[in-house]
């Protein structure tokens, strides 16, 4: 992997949702990046001790790769987002969920001098069906 396809790439770790909300989340990033690097592998799940709601849904995204443009889908209740990568690919990626889901950003961290962390909090724009 060279630095430029490193610098690309956004990892998106969900937390306090379902699994059906993580997977809403993830097909619209899917379908905006079709390179999904974790394409090949399930998506990661990490149980955490000692939490409400212990999942941790962690994919990672390529965002040199232009797919479909993201529709506003359902969600089951509010999704925390956190997005780790180099700035413009991190709000590359942020403005394709803001096109899909109500957007709060809860927190916005600089951990290294080329990356940011993000914390979405993301709410559905659309209805839930019955």
């Amino acid at each position: 992997m060279t630095m430029q396809q490193h610098s690309a790439y956004v990892s998106v770790h969900l937390t306090d949702c379902s699994p059906l909300d993580a997977d809403a989340v993830f097909d619209i990033l899917a379908a905006a990046f079709p390179a999904d690097v974790d394409r090949e592998t399930a998506t990661h799940c990490e149980q955490l001790p000692d939490v409400a709601n212990p999942m941790v849904w962690i994919r990672t995204y390529d965002v040199r790769t232009a797919g479909r443009a993201p529709k506003p889908v359902s969600l089951h209740g509010e999704v925390t987002a956190d997005l780790f990568g180099c700035h413009r690919p991190v709000r590359e990626l942020e403005a394709v969920l803001s096109r899909s889901f109500s957007t709060a950003e809860e927190g916005h961290l600089v951990p290294g001098d080329q990356e940011v962390q993000v914390r979405l909090g993301l709410t559905s724009r659309v209805p839930v069906p019955s």
